[in-house]
Order: C-alpha cells, then sequence, then structure tokens
C-alpha cells in the first residue's frame, strides 16, 4: 500500500521527516530553537532605536514592528526551506519510493513548528509591548491557516520550476529583499503617496499582516471582505502550487 492509499500513514511520513528537519538543523547547537528568536529580535532592535524615533506617530511601535517581522520572517525562512526540500532530498527521491510531496510538505511542517515554538516567547514580549488578548485573539489562527496556505502554494510553485531552474532559488534570494522593503513592516502604509498605494495593495503580505495587525494591534476585527480577500489569497495559490507541482514531478528524477 503506497502512502497516498493510507492517509495516516503519508502524515506519519511528513512528520517524521519535518521533526529530522528541525532535528538536523540544530544539531549540535548549545541553544537550539532559541537561535530562530535571533532574526527578529536583532530586526526589532534595529527598528526600536532608528525607526522607532523616526516614526513617532506609531503608537506602541515595538508591538507594531514584532507583529510584522514575525510573519515576514515564517514567510521567507518557509520558502527558501520549501524551495530547497526537493533539490536537497534528491539522493532519496532516487532511492526510495516516497511522494515527491512529502518532502515540501515536511519543510513547510517544520517551519510551522518552529513558529509556534517561537510564538510562545514572542507572545509575551508582545504583552509586554502593549498587546491586548481578546476574543478577537483567536481570529489569529484562521488568518494563519490561510497565510500558511499562501506560503506553500507560492513555494510549492517554486521548488517545481526550481527542480529544472536553479536560477529560481537564486533569484527568489535576491528578490526578498525588495519584498521586505514592499511591504509595510517597519513603516505604516499611510507613508505611501495615494497614487502608489495601490502597488503595495498588490503585495499579499500587505493584507494578511495588516490583518493581524488589527486583531493584536488595533483589537479590531477585519471585515468580510478582508477576510474573503484572505481566502482567496490562502487558496488559489495552494491549488496552483498544487497543480503545478503534480504537472511537473513527473520530470523530477531525471533531473539529477
Amino acid at each position: 500500500m503506497s502512502h497516498f492509499e493510507s492517509p495516516s500513514r503519508f502524515i506519519g511520513l511528513v512528520v517524521t521527516l519535518g521533526m529530522k528537519t528541525i532535528k538536523l538543523r540544530y544539531k549540535n547547537s548549545v541553544l537550539g530553537y532559541l537561535w530562530s528568536m535571533m532574526n527578529p529580535i536583532i530586526y526589532l532592535v534595529i527598528f526600536s532605536f532608528v525607526f522607532g524615533r523616526v516614526f513617532t506617530e506609531i503608537d506602541r511601535y515595538p508591538l507594531y514592528a514584532l507583529i510584522g517581522l514575525v510573519f515576514w520572517i515564517f514567510f521567507s525562512t518557509t520558502s527558501i526551506q520549501v524551495i530547497e526540500s526537493i533539490v536537497n532530498s534528491r539522493g532519496v527521491l532516487k532511492s526510495i519510493n516516497i511522494p515527491t510531496v512529502a518532502f515540501p510538505l515536511s519543510a513547510q511542517f517544520a517551519s510551522l513548528m518552529s513558529l509556534f515554538l517561537t510564538l510562545i516567547p514572542f507572545t509575551v514580549m508582545m504583552i509586554i509591548f502593549g498587546m491586548k488578548i481578546g476574543w478577537e485573539s483567536l481570529l489569529f489562527f484562521p488568518i494563519l491557516i490561510l497565510f500558511t496556505c499562501f506560503t506553500f502554494g507560492v513555494s510549492l510553485i517554486l521548488t517545481s520550476f526550481n527542480v529544472y531552474f536553479r536560477d529560481v532559488q537564486l533569484a527568489w534570494s535576491s528578490f526578498m529583499p525588495a519584498i521586505f522593503y514592499a511591504t509595510p513592516i517597519a513603516y505604516t502604509s499611510s507613508l505611501i503617496p495615494e497614487s502608489f498605494l495601490w502597488i503595495l495593495k498588490l503585495n499579499p503580505l500587505y493584507h494578511f499582516i495588516g490583518a493581524v495587525r488589527e486583531i493584536l494591534y488595533f483589537n479590531t476585527v477585519p471585515s468580510v471582505t478582508s477576510f474573503l480577500l484572505l481566502l482567496a489569497l490562502g487558496i488559489i495559490p495552494l491549488f496552483a502550487g498544487l497543480w503545478i507541482f503534480r504537472r511537473l514531478e513527473r520530470g523530477f528524477v531525471s533531473q539529477y
């Protein structure tokens, strides 16, 4: 029986591969998963001392920036790890009959587990910086699910083409800083001239991070229109990614 014929075995395979990825990532590391906290903390310190003094009109600036940073780092690290997953597993794919999609899924799972681990101390930090917990805070989880679907869908498209053209990973890594600055993480969209705001809104991260800020920063509920937009941004890339992956995976092994 194949892993596709047994969902429980397939899920077990993904979890096992994901846990192995986490263990290998922090192997022989003294601080272990705490290293995953370093990037957002470093960014937060820089933002607070530099941008925090510039954007004085932003109330509780560390909280504002930290919410954006946590989502951004999850997106950037996940996309890179998923893009690398097939290429890094080429030896296993050639020797063992394992569903190919298990490798990007395990990379996504490992990244999600790292996010949950870091959310524990970061939630404490955000409360210190002024975050208020209310019933609307529960809406964070459906948005996180949709954001995970979006991230995995985009990453799946990239990893599919990366098998054939290794420039994809290099190009994506080069574009990441541009995407970072095109996303209102350290600044507010009010700083962008009205005539250029529509360009900013073409960035899906703008809508996801904006919705999370509405919930955790402003303690308000995003509109129904916003939720429908996030639903489309989560589902459409996911199905597109799965479709492209299934069409291209037949030639993966021949590329090694």
